[in-house]
C-alpha cells in the first residue's frame, strides 16, 4: 500500500510542477483580429485598451506551462529585462491583465471566460502563491530578497484581481480562497512590520501602494482587525511620510515624478473606496498640503500646457515639466487648488475625441508590443471628478506667483535640514534651494527663474554636469551639487530658519554660502534684478542653464552682455569677466523647450546681474 501512495504522490507532484502527466500542452490564447472590430466599440475610458487587447495573447502565451517555473510570466514587458526573473514578484503584477480580460464581459473581448486564459491565470496564481514567504512578504531583486515594494505592489494588483474574479466567478474555489488568504497575509505583514514602515518613511509610494489592496480586501471581506490597523497606519503616514514643506518623501527628499505619478496613482484608488466617508478627509488633508507645495514649485508657461518644475531638488526621477492634465485625481472635488493641475471636463472630452480620431485613422494598427503595464487597468471604472474650465481657471489664478505681486516665502523640512525659498517680485519669480543633499542627483542654488511674460528662462537640472546652475571649479560638478548651507538676510537682518511654511518679511533678500574651501558666493534679490558675486581661488566657470523655444533668441555677441529674447520680452545677463560668454547646447528637453547653458569663464572673482 505504501508503494501505491508513494507512486500517486509522485504523479501528483509531476502534475503540479510539470503540467499534465500525459504532456498535453495548454490550448493557445489566440490573436484577436482588430479589423473585425472598430474604435467605436470602445467607450471613452477604454480607448487605451485596443493596444492591450491586441497584444494580450502574446503576454498570456508567455506564461510558462511546465517545470519548476510553471505559471511564471516570462515575457519582459513590465519591469526591466534585467529584472525579469522568477523571484521578482513585480513581474507577476500582470496577473491582473490575465484576470481583467478573463473576467470582463464586453462585446470586443473574445477572452471573457476563455479556458485558454483560465489555465494560464490559475497557473500564474499558483506560482504567485509559491513565491510568498511564510510571513506574507515577497521579493523583488533577488531570491529571498524580501522587500516592501515587491510586497506592497503585489497587494495593489492582487486587490483588483480578487475583485474581478469574485465578481465574475469561474475560477477554482479552493485556489481563490488560498489567494485571498495570501493577500490578507501580505497586507497584514505591511501593516504590522515596523522595519518596512521605517523604510516607507523614505519611500512613500512603496508603502502607500499597499493601501488600495487593503481597502479592496476590506470592501469584499470586512474585518475589524485589519480595519483598525489600516486606520492607525493611515493616520501615522500622514505625519511620517509627508514633509512639513508639503512633499512626500522619496529617497529621503522630494521627487516630483514619484509624488505626482506613483503616489498619486495610489491615492486616486484609495479615494475610490473612501470618498464621501470620514476616512477620505485624511487623504484630502494630505493633498491640500501637497498641492500648496506644488503651487510654489510649478510655474505656468504663458500660452502653453506646461508647468515648469523646480526640479533641481529631485531625488529619483527626471521631471522637468508637468502638463496641466498630468495630476489625474478626483481629489480636486474638495481640494480647490488641485484643479489648476488636473484636466478640465472639456479637456477630457477633447482629448478623447482626438484619441479616437487617431485610433480610427490608424486602425487596426495599434503599435508594436512594448510596455504592457497592469497599472492602466487599476484605474478603469474608478470614481472620477474633474473641474470645469472655469473652475480650473479660478484655481490657476490662486497660484501664489500669479495671485500675489511680492513675497518671500520659505518652506523648511523637519527630517533633513533643507530649505526652499521662493522670491516673487513684480517682474520675476525665483526658487532657491539649499541645505543637505540626500541624493547624488540633486543640484541646489537657483532652481528656476520665471518672468510673467517670457515664462521660465532659467531652470537648473538634476543629475547633470553641464545644465545645473552654479559655479564649477576644478571638479566635474558645480559646487551646488553638494551640501549648500546658506546664510540668509533680509535688509541685513539674519533669517532664522523654522520648520514649516511661512512668509518672511518683505525687503532685499541676500544669500551667502561657501564654495567648498575655494571661495564664497553672494546673491542679492532686488526688485527688478538678481545680483551674483563670486570669489574663487584661481580659474572657475559660472553655469546658467537657460530654456529656449525654437523662435527664441540668445545673443552673446556683445562683450559683458547676454541678451535673451522670449515672447517679446528681453532679459539681460550683465557680467564683468573679460572673457566672452559661450553658449553650450545640451540634450535636455523641458517640455517644448531646449536647455542651453551660458558659460562665463573667470578668475578669482566674478559679478553678474540678471536684469528683468
Amino acid at each position: 500500500m505504501s508503494k501505491i501512495v508513494a507512486f500517486c504522490s509522485t504523479l501528483l507532484l509531476l502534475a503540479v510542477i510539470g503540467g499534465s502527466v500525459s504532456g498535453q500542452s495548454w490550448p493557445k490564447v489566440k490573436d484577436v483580429d482588430l479589423s473585425k472590430l472598430s474604435p467605436n466599440d470602445f467607450k471613452d475610458d477604454e480607448l487605451d485598451l485596443p493596444y492591450y487587447l491586441k497584444h494580450f495573447h502574446t503576454v498570456a502565451n508567455s506564461v510558462i506551462e511546465s517545470g519548476p517555473d510553471k505559471g511564471y510570466i516570462s515575457l519582459a514587458v513590465w519591469r526591466r529585462p534585467v529584472d525579469n526573473k522568477p523571484y521578482n514578484a513585480r513581474i507577476m503584477e500582470n496577473i491582473l491583465s490575465l484576470a481583467y480580460f478573463y473576467a470582463t464581459d464586453r462585446p470586443w473581448n473574445p477572452y471573457f471566460k476563455s479556458e485558454a486564459v483560465k489555465v494560464r491565470m490559475e497557473a500564474a496564481l499558483e506560482f504567485w502563491l509559491r513565491m510568498q514567504h511564510s510571513s506574507g512578504k515577497f521579493s523583488e531583486y533577488g531570491p529571498e530578497k524580501w522587500n516592501l515594494a515587491g510586497t506592497s505592489f503585489a497587494t495593489l494588483c492582487m486587490g483588483r484581481t480578487l475583485e474581478l474574479l469574485q465578481k465574475s466567478g469561474g475560477i477554482d474555489a479552493r485556489l481563490f480562497n488560498r489567494v485571498k488568504a495570501a493577500q490578507r497575509k501580505a497586507i497584514m505583514f505591511v501593516l504590522d512590520d515596523e522595519e518596512v514602515y521605517e523604510h516607507g518613511k523614505n519611500y512613500t509610494n512603496q508603502y502607500t501602494a499597499s493601501f488600495p489592496g487593503a481597502l479592496a480586501y476590506l470592501k469584499m471581506y470586512p474585518e475589524k482587525e485589519m480595519q483598525d490597523k489600516f486606520e492607525r497606519r493611515l493616520e501615522q503616514t500622514g505625519k511620517d511620510f509627508q514633509s512639513p514643506a508639503g512633499f512626500f518623501y522619496e529617497a529621503g527628499g522630494t521627487d516630483h515624478g514619484y509624488n505626482m505619478n506613483t503616489h498619486h496613482s495610489n491615492s486616486r484608488i484609495m479615494y475610490d473606496y473612501t470618498h464621501g466617508k470620514p476616512m477620505a478627509r485624511a487623504i484630502e488633508k494630505e493633498e491640500e498640503k501637497f498641492v500648496e507645495w506644488l503651487a510654489f514649485n510649478a510655474v505656468k508657461e504663458p500660452g502653453s500646457k506646461y508647468f515648469t518644475l523646480n526640479r533641481g531638488t529631485e531625488t529619483r526621477t527626471p521631471a522637468p515639466v508637468v502638463a496641466n492634465y498630468i495630476v489625474k485625481s478626483p481629489l480636486g472635488e474638495h481640494v480647490e487648488l488641485l484643479r489648476a493641475f488636473t484636466p478640465a471636463k472639456e479637456e477630457i472630452t477633447e482629448n478623447n475625441r482626438n484619441k479616437r480620431k487617431v485610433l480610427t485613422e490608424k486602425w487596426p494598427d495599434v503599435g508594436k508590443l512594448d510596455t504592457y503595464s497592469p497599472t492602466n487597468l487599476l484605474h478603469l471604472n474608478r470614481y472620477q471628478w474633474n473641474p470645469s474650465k472655469a473652475q480650473q481657471a479660478a484655481a490657476m489664478r490662486k497660484l501664489p506667483y500669479l495671485s500675489r505681486e511680492r513675497f518671500t516665502h520659505q518652506r523648511v523640512d523637519s527630517k533633513v535640514p533643507v530649505v526652499f525659498t521662493f522670491v516673487k517680485r513684480k517682474n520675476y519669480y525665483a526658487a532657491f534651494n539649499s541645505g543637505k543633499v540626500t541624493s547624488s542627483r540633486q543640484r541646489y542654488g537657483i532652481g528656476l527663474l520665471w518672468d510673467p511674460v517670457a515664462g521660465t528662462f532659467l531652470q537648473s537640472h538634476a543629475a547633470t554636469k553641464d545644465a545645473a546652475w552654479g559655479t564649477k571649479g576644478p571638479g566635474d560638478l558645480v559646487y551646488e551639487a553638494k551640501d549648500l548651507f546658506a546664510e540668509m538676510r533680509i535688509n541685513g537682518e539674519r533669517v532664522n530658519e523654522a520648520v514649516g511654511n511661512r512668509d518672511l518679511e518683505l525687503g532685499v533678500l541676500t544669500v551667502h554660502y561657501p564654495l567648498g574651501e575655494a571661495g564664497k558666493k553672494e546673491l542679492t534679490f532686488q526688485e527688478n534684478e538678481i545680483r551674483v558675486n563670486v570669489t574663487h581661488q584661481a580659474a572657475f566657470k559660472e553655469f546658467l542653464p537657460l530654456l529656449v523655444h525654437a523662435k527664441d533668441e540668445i545673443d552673446i555677441s556683445r562683450q559683458g552682455v547676454v541678451t535673451i529674447s522670449k515672447n517679446g520680452k528681453q532679459i539681460e545677463i550683465v557680467y564683468d569677466s573679460p572673457e566672452m560668454a559661450t553658449l553650450q547646447k545640451t540634450d535636455i528637453k523641458s517640455g517644448d523647450q531646449d536647455a542651453v547653458t551660458i558659460v562665463i569663464s573667470a578668475r578669482d572673482k566674478l559679478t553678474y546681474t540678471i536684469k528683468m
